[in-house]
């Protein structure tokens, strides 16, 4: 089969021909129908990325077909009531399975989790191997290579204004910094919340394109390059809740200047930056907190909003030898919504 590996010799992605991997045990081996490009497989591919090992397959944000199980895996797939060809997504937190987190559906915070294109090969090939069931939640009529942004872009989106819930009650101010493929989701999460409430929401964005696409997306206003004073007075006062999807530090350091006394920093991008706090800045008694991915519960819960019609979302599909071409796209800022890589 053909897969895009990154060696760490080279440093760069590689199309490469290499055996069909076999499932053992519980194991299940999805025929992949699309594998999203996410600026995290940037930071991997860049060396700045934690725990990962290479060569690796990158690609964690995977959808497709269940296309053969292991042994001990029939029973396991009966009981999620899924079987060979059912279209599924492919949630990517892979736990030990035993401790508190994985038990309580979080396997994204097991602290001996394994993940698809950072410690186990991912999706970015014509075939990956899932290790259990528990990670496949079932996609019914959703088109699976469209679906496929859902996994990291949608899923963590929602984990993150479920986060912000105790902040987002009334009619709170809200600032996005930043408003891309996640940026994207976390607007259309935020407008089901509302619920045609009185929650004020304004994105700041660097790219003009960006900027008019947040309108659209449910933003009542949307600012180019916006400092906190700018922030400030669009919303009318310090935003109760900051997303901040970029995660640099000049985002960070916008994000603390623009967050209320007791309001919430919701951070989401991986930019690598760094926050000096002290008692001060950010406002008194405000809270930071971060995001990354989410449980399944949460996957089947977006899963559910995108099949009833309540979620938009972009995609461009592209073909999988062209993933380097992808990556350097990302890179330049030229994709409006989500890259979807397919065999």
């Amino acid at each position: 089969m053909r897969a895009v590996r990154l060696d760490a010799s080279s440093g760069s992605l590689t199309l490469v021909d290499v055996p069909i991997p076999e499932p053992a045990g519980t194991e299940v081996r999805i025929r992949v129908a699309g594998c999203g490009v996410c600026r995290t497989d940037l930071h991997i591919v860049d060396g700045t990325q934690a725990r990962v090992v290479l060569p690796r397959t990158l690609g964690h944000e995977v959808s497709g077909w269940i296309d053969a199980s292991g042994p001990n895996a029939a029973p396991l797939l009966r009981r999620s009531h899924l079987s060979a060809g059912d279209a599924t997504l492919v949630s990517g937190g892979w736990g030990c399975g035993t401790c508190a987190d994985c038990l309580a559906g979080a396997e994204q915070r097991c602290d001996r989790s394994l993940a698809p294109g950072f410690q186990r090969d991912g999706g970015y090939a014509e075939y990956m191997i899932v290790p259990h069931p528990r990670h496949l939640v079932r996609l019914g009529d959703l088109d699976p290579a469209d679906a496929a942004p859902l996994a990291d872009a949608g899923m963590t989106a929602f984990r993150a204004v479920k986060r912000a819930g105790p902040w987002l009650a009334g009619s709170p101010r809200v600032l996005l910094i930043g408003c891309g493929g996640v940026g994207g989701f976390v607007l259309s999460f935020l407008r089901l919340r509302r619920g045609g409430g009185s929650a004020r929401i304004v994105v700041s964005e660097a790219d003009p394109a960006r900027v008019a696409r947040a309108i659209d997306r449910g933003a009542d206003e949307a600012l180019l390059n916006a400092d906190a004073s700018a922030a400030h007075e669009a919303l009318g006062g310090p935003a109760e809740v900051v997303f901040d999807l970029v995660g640099t530090d000049d985002t960070l350091s916008f994000a603390a200047d623009a967050v209320a006394p007791g309001g919430a920093v919701v951070l989401v991008g991986e930019g690598g930056g760094r926050l000096e706090m002290s008692m001060d800045r950010p406002a008194i008694e405000s809270w930071f907190t971060t995001v990354a991915w989410g449980s399944r519960d949460d996957l089947r819960e977006v899963v559910r909003l995108a099949r009833v019609g309540r979620l938009q979302w972009d995609v461009e599909r592209t073909p999988l030898a062209q993933a380097a071409a992808a990556h350097e796209r990302l890179r330049r800022g030229e994709v409006a919504g989500r890259l979807v890589l397919v065999p």
